[in-house]
């Protein structure tokens, strides 16, 4: 039942169920009149912001000098502002898995759970993996020979490609943008398993907004493993940090099942939350390492333990404390039942898989065009939203692959 307040940011439910057997379906309270839409829509928000994001790093000066497409203007604004998305976009999103898988095998079982992640996740990267990996590679291919002289990582990749014909070992491929579906699948098995081990409870500890402040430091080792900023873990080789950053957020958002009235206390300081981590950001910021291609063969070259860890703190603390407002806002804003954000819910998943071949060739596309940089990168955003919209209406919503990625759905 929904906590009484004029505040929407405290109607707060105690007790939800998924729309989607998946868990990442809308949160509804055990009164079925009394559904609450918003972490519907903050999936599909941390879903499109990686579309935000791809089309952006193109145009973010400096990181664009390690992306795959490298336009010859770029943006300190933009820069800035895709470092900051990054930090608790992923964070958002495995959060909010957490919370469902354990609702989702309270609600329906064990049984129903593994099923219901078999058919979700490993379904979709078994399926699309193929069609996007032969995708990229014609975009790249295509990049190759239409960029006179390829910068940034094309640049390393045209390289790699005639090292490759003098009998150079060609490098494996990776999980591209679907390394959050490898994770999960991994996260879920563990929750599975240690679904009937007792475990501590952790009431004290939600009961307690200054114990919960301490909680960042655990993501610290993962923090220094994963870098600064955090790399995205493509590789078909499992690392041990993404278990030890977004693992954690996890078992944080599984952890967080039963217990969302503690919320209520950290409603008041949402607004401060976010003042906060803006006046963090910039030291932040500043600190990053101005990433090149020589770090992306060789490494990122040692810094003073006293930097690294300094960073890795204000990864944990950014992140962890962005996540939280993000989920504070959504209740603020996001809760109310909105056609358009219900159709961006359902898309999201289907756009995200979609994006990538198309962000990359249309970036490629336009970097030789004397076009101002702004322009470009609208032009890579709405052309790439724009299809992937138009194909999930028009070959998914209502067919067999919508089925597969977020249950059927009845024409209107």
């Amino acid at each position: 039942m929904s906590i009484a307040s004029s505040d929407p940011c405290i109607a707060i439910p105690s007790i939800a169920e998924p729309r989607l057997p998946d868990g990442q379906g809308s949160m509804v309270s055990s009164l079925p009149t009394s559904r609450i839409h918003y972490l519907d829509n903050l999936r599909a928000l941390a879903m499109l912001l990686g579309i935000f994001l791809h089309s952006a790093l193109a145009y973010a000066q400096p990181a664009q000098s390690i992306w795959l497409a490298t336009d010859p203007h770029g943006s300190v604004v933009i820069d800035a502002s895709v470092w900051f998305i990054h930090l608790f976009r992923m964070s958002l999103f495995f959060l909010l898995s957490g919370y469902f898988a354990k609702l989702v095998i309270d609600r329906k079982g064990l049984k129903h759970f593994v099923w219901s992640r078999m058919l979700r996740l490993v379904g979709p990267f078994v399926l699309f993996y193929p069609f996007l990996l032969g995708a990229m590679t014609i975009v790249i291919v295509f990049s190759l020979s239409y960029l006179e002289s390829p910068r940034g990582l094309m640049g390393l990749i045209a390289a790699a490609v005639k090292d490759t014909s003098a009998g150079q070992k060609r490098e494996p491929p990776s999980t591209m943008h679907l390394w959050f579906l490898y994770y999960l699948v991994a996260f879920s098995a563990i929750g599975a398993v240690l679904y009937n081990v007792k475990l501590p409870r952790l009431d004290q500890l939600f009961r307690y907004p200054l114990l919960l402040l301490l909680c960042p430091i655990l993501l610290i080792p993962g923090a220094i493993a994963g870098g600064t900023p955090l790399a995205a873990p493509e590789s078909f080789v499992p690392s041990w940090w993404p278990f030890a950053f977004y693992g954690l957020y996890y078992f944080g958002g599984w952890s967080l099942y039963g217990r969302e009235k503690q919320l209520e206390s950290w409603c008041p300081y949402v607004w401060y939350i976010v003042a906060i981590c803006l006046v963090f950001y910039v030291p932040y910021y500043f600190m990053m390492p101005v990433l090149e291609l020589k770090d992306l063969v060789g490494g990122i070259a040692k810094q003073p333990y006293w930097i690294t860890g300094l960073e890795a703190l204000l990864t944990a603390y950014l992140s962890a404390l962005l996540t939280v407002a993000a989920i504070l806002l959504g209740q603020r804003y996001l809760s109310s039942k909105n056609a358009m954000l219900g159709f961006l819910a359902d898309s999201s998943y289907w756009v995200y898989l979609l994006h990538l071949p198309i962000v990359l060739f249309l970036q490629t596309l336009l970097v030789p065009m004397p076009i101002p940089m702004w322009t470009k990168f609208a032009m890579v955003l709405i052309g790439t939203l724009v299809p992937c919209f138009v194909t999930y209406v028009v070959f998914v919503r209502y067919t067999p692959i919508g089925w597969l990625l977020h249950g059927k759905r009845s024409f209107p």
